[in-house]
């Protein structure tokens, strides 16, 4: 695992800068540049597969000129906004990897009349569009994957996480500690997501059913703003809304939507005086690379998300190669155990 040493390092700033950035010090003041170099040495760091792979030569066969081939790649999330919510950065990251591995160039594409969609070999979409936005993205293209989208296949790939899995991993991991009031926080971008239930995301519904069928689920530990990105800030704010709500009757965990609610919640808890995990134990999900710098270091869920981008690479590449019937793939979980969670406060 990569210090935050190794990351100051490497990005040619202070160790306490680089701690406050993976936090999300709100207090410190500096350039979008030096968070955004952070937070993707931070990955590049931890990102062991490409660590330890030995780069290997490519040999090309001499049949004339070699046509340039290239991957456009159309993004939800902006690059300002990549670094509130780096589990899309995450991604990206993990499609140009592969792509150079296969012999991509690699084009962002940020208007959908660029004359570049029709020179680039397949398309991909990284993040939570809309149906009627993925359907157009579709249409511009006969090569298409789309990562990070839950809405029903039109003929195109996708590749998501088992978020639903996911749930039940850090659900049990409190369960065995002896936890069962537990709440959770957490939002959802309505309108970007697809169910005919009354909410949309399956780590909100997994919490909801696994809790019913333990007999544990209380409405007032159940915190949810729709409409909403699920960022720091989001978190913090519910965070002080739940507080006040809960009026001293805490729950002993807390089941974030996400890491970065997860940091929020941390955030907010410590400055209540709430400690963590004495007092509430906070559990994540998604595992980004910046969840082990926090402090207390996350326990929390890895999606592999780096893969779901080498993924989308790899169907897209057998779909231009031998087209053939569209493929939704959805990657495992797995449970990462830190220094979050501990056994409930003794009452």
């Amino acid at each position: 695992m990569a210090t935050i040493t190794d990351i100051a390092k490497a990005a040619a700033v202070s160790i306490s800068t680089v701690s406050r950035v993976l936090n999300y010090d709100p207090t410190l003041s500096v350039t979008e540049e030096t968070k955004r170099k952070i937070f993707e040495i931070a990955e590049e760091l931890n990102y062991t597969k490409y660590k330890q792979k030995k780069k290997q030569k490519r040999t090309i066969k001499k049949t004339g000129e070699k046509k340039e081939r290239s991957l456009g790649i159309i993004q939800w999330r902006l690059d300002e906004e990549e670094l509130d919510d780096i589990y899309y950065m995450s991604i990206r990251l993990g499609v140009e990897k592969r792509a150079a591995e296969l012999g991509y160039n690699v084009l962002k594409i940020s208007h959908l009349d660029d004359q570049s969609i029709e020179s680039v070999d397949g398309l991909l979409a990284i993040g939570k569009f809309t149906q009627e936005r993925i359907d157009e993205f579709a249409a511009l293209h006969e090569h298409f994957c789309v990562i990070g989208s839950n809405f029903p296949l039109n003929n195109y790939d996708s590749v998501n996480t088992d978020f639903a899995q996911a749930t039940e991993l850090a659900l049990g991991h409190l369960f065995s500690l002896g936890h069962k009031d537990i709440a959770f926080i957490g939002a959802e971008e309505t309108d970007n997501l697809h169910s005919y239930r009354r909410y949309k995301t399956p780590t909100t519904n997994t919490y909801i059913d696994v809790m019913q069928f333990h007999s544990l689920y209380k409405d007032d530990y159940f915190i949810l703003k729709e409409n909403s990105r699920l960022d720091v800030p989001t978190g913090e704010e519910l965070t002080l809304q739940a507080l006040k709500s809960w009026n001293g009757k805490l729950p002993t965990a807390i089941l974030a939507a996400n890491d970065s609610f997860a940091i929020g919640i941390i955030h907010k808890l410590t400055e209540a005086g709430i400690r963590v995990p004495e007092e509430i134990s906070v559990m994540g999900i998604n595992d980004l690379s910046i969840s082990r710098y926090v402090s207390p270091s996350l326990s929390t869920v890895h999606a592999f998300t780096e893969e779901m981008g080498e993924m989308g690479v790899n169907v897209l590449d057998e779909r231009i190669k031998n087209p053939g019937i569209a493929k939704r793939i959805l990657l495992s979980t797995e449970l990462v155990i830190r220094q979050s969670t501990a056994s409930p406060r003794q009452t």
